[in-house]
């Protein structure tokens, strides 16, 4: 299986046929398409991925950071419910199983208590959407002050009750306060799709870099990956290099070899 995958927004083109066609023609088996807000977009991109016999495994969110689902105001929270829906609608028409969720961020106005409580408000509002749609809501961790330790992100997950919460777990990020491959054993079966990025520790931050010229153990990251049986697609997230989209796919080969 080609378990190669790179985010729409990473793929150079002017418009989506484009993007799919240099994706096809560097190797890519699938490309994460992000949120689309109507029906007609929707079937087109459909069609356009059948086209160059592609999948979308999962869709990236939109308007998360803009309408956090964590914010204290219930009209940005009933926004962010809407975009949820969208999205699902979105995985549904492309046939892609999971959504990725960025549920919100604590900041000076919204404390860390409100962020666990408003966040869960909204996911538990479009639970009900997602499970006739059967697409699984995966939560991702992202630089939001919020979730940041493994055992709290089970703990949040689990707290649903719900086989269609699960983990968007993106290996990269992490870095900036953990090892992925310690956050993959704790999360395990949780973990429906998973983002790669290629980061470099500096001075407390983090460098983007190529997927082979950071800090992370890739060896150790597969050997989790494979010690919780996921054997899905890897979802390239970061730009390319001078070697374009293909040279992202090579460093993937590399990678899935371990």
């Amino acid at each position: 299986m080609n378990r190669k995958c790179i985010c729409i927004g990473n793929c150079p083109g002017a418009n989506l046929e484009e993007k799919l066609a240099n994706a096809k023609a560097a190797g890519f088996a699938a490309v994460e398409m992000h949120s689309l807000p109507t029906d007609e977009e929707r079937a087109a991109a459909a069609a356009l991925y059948k086209k160059y016999g592609l999948v979308s495994p999962s869709i990236m969110g939109t308007g998360a950071w803009q309408n956090p689902a964590t914010s204290n105001d219930p009209e940005v929270r009933a926004r962010s419910a809407k975009f949820f829906r969208d999205g699902i609608l979105t995985a549904k028409a492309l046939g892609a199983d999971t959504l990725l969720v960025v549920p919100g961020a604590v900041n000076p106005e919204t404390s860390y208590v409100d962020a666990w409580k408003n966040s869960r408000e909204v996911i538990e509002s479009v639970i009900p959407f997602a499970a006739e749609h059967k697409i699984y809501l995966g939560i991702e961790n992202v630089w939001n002050k919020f979730l940041l330790s493994s055992r709290e992100m089970a703990q949040y997950i689990d707290s649903f009750n719900s086989e269609w919460v699960k983990a968007y777990f993106d290996v990269g990020n992490i870095l900036l306060y953990g090892y992925p491959q310690h956050w993959i054993n704790e999360l395990g079966s949780r973990i429906v799709k998973v983002h790669i990025k290629g980061f470099k520790r500096a001075n407390e931050q983090l460098l983007w870099v190529n997927l082979l010229e950071g800090d992370i153990d890739w060896k150790a990251v597969m050997k989790a990956l494979r010690n919780i049986g996921f054997n899905g697609y890897l979802c390239a997230e970061l730009g390319a290099d001078e070697r374009g989209i293909k040279g992202i796919a090579d460093d993937m080969d590399y990678i899935l070899s371990l």
